[in-house]
């Protein structure tokens, strides 16, 4: 049995898994201004996106960027077209169903899926039935690519649908993905939009004037500020110290990514991140290491750094 991954292209994941096909892709629709285009977790159209975006901020031009995930036609069709012939089995481990509507968007598109396939396998000669389990990852960008990994890890192994699965619901439970987003005004501006009121505009003003940076974490189908730091890298230390803490703990999977709305290359300048890393070459873990999706920038802003692993010990900790 060929078993197959597919994640949406807000999941923070480096280019090699999407190149390598280990992972299939879901893209998400970006539209800046009035032109569209899918994000297709293409590394140089991710840094440019990310270096745009940093201009506009810094011009003050406040073009309107937004993101949306494929409809569930447009998923069927990939499906249909793609994937049903490809693979036996697909997990499809989606962004959070608080946060998007991907995961609404493929339950539906399932349904047509399952009921149309078997004259397409047909006439490929195939004669197997096909399987499809759409996944709530109850996290976002780095938190859903993190939950992929190990999914992909155990593809390699030879795992069964079932093993996999398994997996899957004792893992999402104890996934932590950590954020820190450097410009408020984006969050805010991005929530208002969204009609998410987790930060009121008296809090955004107040913490603009004070440079309050807060340490954001994605859990359980919840995104919400776990800490709220003076200055923007002394938040980044303490996220990298709570994750490091983690490592030194005992992780329950030996993935881990880490991402940032730019080049990845700049985390070496971030307090905390060479301890971070010395953890996680000591307990052998993998650190998977990637610029983080448009999406995901669209949302948190470009320069947001993050981090997530899966613990069933982890409790943070402001102070360091």
């Amino acid at each position: 049995m060929k078993i197959g991954l597919v994640v949406d292209s807000s999941c923070d994941l480096p280019h090699s898994f999407f190149k390598n096909g280990d992972v299939e892709l879901m893209p998400t629709v970006i539209t800046v201004g009035d032109q569209s285009f899918d994000d297709l977790k293409d590394d140089k159209q991710t840094l440019q996106f990310h270096a745009d975006t940093f201009e506009r901020m810094e011009e003050k031009s406040d073009i309107p960027v937004t993101s949306r995930p494929y409809t569930s036609d447009k998923i069927e069709t990939l499906f249909l077209e793609k994937l049903v012939c490809k693979y036996d089995h697909v997990f499809c481990i989606m962004a959070s169903h608080a946060r998007s509507e991907i995961y609404d968007h493929a339950m539906q598109a399932s349904r047509g899926i399952l009921t149309k396939y078997k004259p397409i396998r047909r006439s490929a000669g195939l004669d197997s039935h096909f399987t499809l389990a759409v996944i709530n990852s109850a996290n976002v960008f780095a938190g859903t690519g993190v939950i992929a990994a190990e999914v992909a890890r155990m593809i390699k192994t030879d795992a069964t649908p079932s093993d996999i699965n398994s997996r899957i619901r004792e893992v999402v439970p104890h996934t932590y993905c950590y954020l820190v987003p450097p410009d408020l005004e984006h969050v805010y501006k991005r929530a208002s939009q969204r009609g998410d009121k987790s930060i009121s505009w008296l809090g955004f003003r107040l913490g603009s004037m004070l440079d309050i940076k807060p340490i954001l974490l994605g859990h359980n189908d919840e995104t919400k500020p776990v800490a709220k730091m003076r200055g923007f890298e002394s938040a980044v230390e303490t996220m990298f110290t709570n994750a490091t803490r983690a490592v030194e703990q005992g992780l329950m999977s030996t993935e881990i990514c880490v991402a940032f709305g730019g080049d990845p290359a700049r985390l070496l300048q971030f307090p905390g991140f060479n301890r971070f890393r010395e953890a996680v070459t000591k307990a052998r873990y993998t650190i998977h290491i990637s610029p983080m999706s448009i999406s995901g920038s669209v949302h948190a802003g470009p320069g947001c750094v993050e981090v997530a692993f899966i613990s069933d010990k982890h409790v943070f900790e402001e102070k360091v």
